[in-house]
């Protein structure tokens, strides 16, 4: 039961959360849609178990559809912002997510993390 309430509270934050981030005039990606592929992710992401499928994939999709510079720096400050706001985030779990689907990221999620110096 508690675990449900996480989970709809970090699913409601999120949301929430799209509607205050501007949007990026030249970038092709939104953190909208950045957002959706990666929600399956959430569940890992604060209590473990079993990383889904449809994260891997949402992680996938994610990064093939970052084609600029502008894209990746982006995409990083929206997953830096959103994941910030996730109660009960365990950036531990965050940044074992790649691995664990087989996927290089060229950096790791955290708070301090200077989404500028992505390429």
């Amino acid at each position: 039961m508690a675990t449900s309430k996480i989970f709809t509270v970090a699913f409601m934050v999120m949301l929430v959360s799209i509607s205050l981030v501007p949007p990026h005039v030249n970038a092709q990606v939104t953190c909208e849609q950045i957002t959706l592929w990666l929600t399956p992710c959430i569940g890992y992401s604060v209590v473990g178990g079993v990383v889904p499928g449809a994260c891997c994939q949402g992680i996938k999709t994610a990064l093939a559809a970052k084609k600029t510079v502008e894209d990746r720096r982006m995409g990083c400050n929206c997953v830096k912002d959103l994941a910030a706001k996730i109660p009960g985030l365990n950036y531990d779990r965050v940044n074992e997510i790649p691995g664990i689907c087989g996927i290089t990221i060229p950096y790791k999620i955290s708070p301090s993390l200077d989404c500028t110096k992505v390429n």
